[in-house]
Formats: C-alpha cells, structure tokens, sequence
C-alpha cells in the first residue's frame, strides 16, 4: 500500500500533471462545458419524449440490449461523435494553447521551470479527461431510460453497465479525441483561438462531405470518421441494424489507426509549440 501511495505521489507532482489538473478544473468550469454537456443530453430528452404514452410490446432484458445497441449506435454516429458534438469539441479545444497566446499567459507558462512539451501534454490529458466525462453522462442515462420503459429494470441495467456501456463511451471518446488532438494543433499554429475553431470546421465539414464522393475509392464512405466508429461498435457487439452488418472493417486495423492519428496529431502539435514564439 506504501508503495501505491508513493506511486501516485509521484505521479501527482508531475509537472505535466499539475498543468492537467489546472487546466481539467478550467474546462469543466467553463460556459462552453456546460453548454456541451446540454447539448450531449438531447438524444435522451428526444428518446424520452418519443416513448412517453405508448407501452412497449416486448419488454426483458433482451429487448433493453438491442434498443440500447439500436438507439446508442445511431447517436453515437450521427450526434455524440457527429458533427453536433464535434463543433462543440473545436470551440473547446481551440482555446487549449490559442487561448494561452490570447491572453499572453504563455509566456508566463515558460518562465517556469516546465517544457513546452508537459505544458501540450498536460492540456491534451485534461480534454481527454474532459471528453471521457461529458460522454459518460448522456450514455448512462440512456441506458437507464431504456432499461425503465422496456421493463428489464436492474438486470438489464447491469448487463449493459458491465460491457456494452463502455463500449460505446470508448467509441464516443476516440471519435471527439481524434477530433479535440486535431484542433489542438491548429490550437498550437495560430495565435487566435477563433482562427483555429473556424479552420478545423471547415477542414471537418469538406473532410465529411467530399471524402465519401471520391469515385476512384472502392467504397470511399469507409474513410470516414463515422464510418470507422461503426466499424468499432459492430466489432465489438453492437447490432446497430436488424439486418445485419452496415460497416465492415477489422478492429485490429481501426484502432492502431486512430492510436497513430492521435499520436502523430500530438506530435506535430508539441513540435508546432516547441517553435511557437510567446507574444
């Protein structure tokens, strides 16, 4: 237990962990959390009041896992990693390093005994950490909606709470991660926190409307962020679909691949910091 105890002390006197913690606190204060944690609650308000006067016809735990696969895979894709969400990520993540520049406090940041790199890590870790909360509130609730109109009540809940609750939590977090370390980069390029919102945007919205039009792509829809999602949940359990497979892919592959995007974002953005000029 000693040595537990010495471990995290350890840990917590990182300095990249001190800038996490700071700057964790900073963002679950902020207007713009709150605001995405609104936002990320309206599939379940939506669900609620579209069930609300008719009794279901099956009721059971079964019933409970495939309306949770069936309702949980369609927000994930098209809002709690789609689009809705991912503007709401930029506008948080935009501010990670260009809101640093703003208010001139980077050059305070670098007067202290800390690398540029612990000051990128320790920002990135706090809207991962971010990310995992705000995702895990809207899912939960979902779970427990279904499992009280469907009549599976405990069981059911414990059923989807043991696996297929942190299946979906794990696919919502790689989506918006992928997206959050993307526009950290931007965030670590400009000076200005609006520059970097509006160019990630733009580059997210042409990346998701033209990438699927690509004709010489076999297929090109599976280079998509949405799609490669539904590759994760269906590999790992989820029927999103009645009729069988709608996204066919290894998870073998998917993962590593956003693991790499990831690293090789967060690379680049230490790289760009490491260069950055405090004004």
């Amino acid at each position: 237990m000693s040595s537990l105890v010495e471990y995290y002390w350890k840990i917590r006197n990182l300095k990249s962990f001190v800038i996490a913690e700071y700057e964790l606190r900073r963002i679950i204060g902020s207007k713009k959390f709150k605001l995405m944690l609104a936002v990320m609650l309206l599939p379940d308000v939506f669900f609620l009041l579209g069930s609300g006067g008719t009794p279901p016809v099956e009721t059971g735990l079964n019933v409970c896992l495939e309306m949770f696969w069936k309702e949980a895979g369609g927000n994930i894709l098209n809002f709690w990693a789609g689009l809705p969400a991912q503007i709401l990520v930029i506008l948080v993540a935009s501010e990670l390093l260009a809101g640093e520049y703003e208010n001139e406090t980077f050059k305070l940041l670098i007067t202290k005994p800390v690398k540029k790199s612990e000051i990128v890590l320790g920002k990135w870790f706090a809207f991962f950490v971010s990310m995992v909360l705000i995702n895990l509130l809207p899912v939960l609730l979902l779970a427990l909606l279904i499992c009280l109109i469907y009549r599976g009540y405990w069981d059911a809940f414990i059923a989807i709470l043991s696996y297929d609750l942190w299946v979906g939590e794990l696919t919502v977090v790689i989506g918006l991660t992928v997206v959050g370390t993307f526009t950290l980069l931007l965030s670590s390029l400009f000076s200005k926190s609006l520059y970097a919102a509006l160019t990630s945007f733009v580059i997210m919205l042409l990346y998701q409307i033209f990438v699927p039009q690509i004709t010489w792509f076999e297929n090109p829809s599976q280079y998509t962020l949405s799609y490669q999602l539904g590759v994760i949940l269906e590999e790992m359990g989820f029927v999103i679909s009645p009729e069988g497979r709608l996204y066919e892919g290894d998870l073998y592959v998917t993962l590593p691949a956003f693991y790499t995007l990831n690293l090789l974002l967060l690379t680049a953005a230490i790289i760009s910091a490491f260069f950055k000029e405090a004004k």
